[in-house]
């Protein structure tokens, strides 16, 4: 029984310390995470692999369906070539989207959120986006705000944010070495404190 009992405490402790940690102030910290983007993109990347793999086997399947023979290999390398221009793109699109996020939490209620967005040109002329929708694109991504302030509140590992008009809700780790959320309400993103 007194084992038990001893068990107990040192569990009860260890809760005590968990949910301390996760209660410490967060004024002065600062998470950051340099692509938010690269995750999901790698994903699409993959799926999107995937997808090329299974519609080669059927387009294959179909063309000697229609020509009555196999595939030359003239053919064939056509197709690879068709897949190979869609995947240069998709890797090209992974490496000029990116979208750089940044928390700083000023004090005990007020944080400051940045968000850099790029796009590289070269990635939209293969997207085929004209001339003046890329002038247009760099333009609002020029005037839109960079940074934005606000406010949290702090609940556990829940951190609700606001900006005035909008709530938010991002989730710490136990450690405090990240904070988690979710970017248009659809993206997932990690931030690695930096300070």
């Amino acid at each position: 029984m007194e084992n038990l009992r001893n068990v107990l405490f040192v569990i009860m402790l260890l809760c005590g310390i968990v949910s301390a940690k996760a209660q410490t102030s967060l004024a002065g910290r600062v998470y950051h995470n340099p692509n938010i983007l690269a995750a999901e993109i790698g994903k699409e990347v993959k799926d999107a692999d995937k997808k090329m793999t299974e519609a080669k086997a059927k387009a294959v399947a179909k063309m000697e369906k229609e020509k009555g023979r196999k595939l030359t290999a003239a053919e064939l390398a056509k197709i690879d070539t068709e897949l190979e221009k869609a995947r240069k793109m998709m890797e090209a699109i992974q490496k000029g989207m990116k979208t750089a996020i940044t928390i700083e939490f000023k004090d005990a209620t007020n944080m400051v959120f940045k968000a850099d967005v790029s796009v590289s040109d070269d990635v939209l002329k293969m997207a085929g986006v004209s001339w003046i929708k890329r002038k247009a694109m760099k333009a609002a991504l020029a005037v839109a705000p960079s940074s934005e302030k606000g406010t949290y509140v702090q609940k556990g590992n829940m951190i609700i944010c606001s900006d005035g008009k909008d709530k938010d809700t991002l989730t710490i780790s136990n450690d405090g070495k990240y904070v988690y959320g979710k970017f248009d309400k659809k993206t997932s993103f990690k931030l690695t404190r930096t300070k």
